[in-house]
């Protein structure tokens, strides 16, 4: 990323441009050299130039030896200013992308284990909620099982009341319709003791008592 990267101070980039200047002027100074050494040793024969000029294993050795110091003195520099940044700055991308992904993953766990008590408080809310109806169809059914009971027994206790009244009266009236017929039994005794009646009066006492004790007046 541009805000990991290191950006190199202008001397780095002066000495790199000198660098490769150098490298690649280095030939052509080590012919320079060679030339300047046939012109200025006019003593030597023209012989050994020659062959000084036609064994070129002295101007490749110190071109190749420049060559290997400039390419590690580039090298050392990029690793520095340039690799290593750049290496450094991909390995904090990647701490970054794998902390991002761990923290992903936790938030999905978190997501996940908390859908999971949601789904399980759901099913607990669902379970009381039968609980609930259950017990309250129960107690319903309980209610009504209660009226029912409640209601037959007071329908038996007035039953039971209202027996107990028909029997009291019917008692009383027995009892009314038997003193009543005792008294007009005796007092008709009376009477016929008391005269002396033909089977006609007779039988007119009798019909004078009958219509007595029917119009006397009844007990409830």
């Amino acid at each position: 990323m541009a805000g990991d990267m290191i950006v190199a101070p202008k001397w780095i980039k002066w000495l790199l441009v000198l660098l490769t200047l150098s490298c690649a002027t280095a030939p052509a100074a080590g012919m320079a050299a060679a030339t300047g050494g046939h012109g200025h040793d006019e003593h030597i024969g023209h012989a050994n130039a020659d062959a000084k000029l036609e064994d070129p294993s002295e101007f490749k050795s110190s071109l190749a030896i420049w060559s290997l110091v400039v390419f590690l003195i580039l090298m050392a520099i990029l690793w520095k200013f340039a690799w290593g940044p750049i290496v450094a700055g991909l390995e904090k991308r990647e701490s970054r992308i794998a902390e991002n992904i761990a923290s992903a993953e936790r938030v999905a766990a978190d997501a996940q284990r908390m859908m999971a008590e949601y789904e399980a408080k759901l099913a607990g809310a669902a379970d009381q909620v039968r609980a609930m109806l259950d017990e309250a169809r129960r107690d319903a059914e309980h209610t009504k099982d209660q009226i029912v009971a409640e209601a037959k027994s007071a329908a038996q206790l007035e039953h039971d009341r209202q027996m107990r009244e028909l029997r009291t009266a019917t008692d009383q009236a027995l009892k009314a319709l038997s003193e009543t017929f005792a008294d007009q039994a005796v007092a008709l005794a009376g009477r016929i003791i008391n005269e002396k009646l033909s089977a006609k009066d007779h039988d007119r006492l009798v019909k004078d008592a009958v219509a007595r004790f029917a119009q006397s007046p009844s007990v409830n």
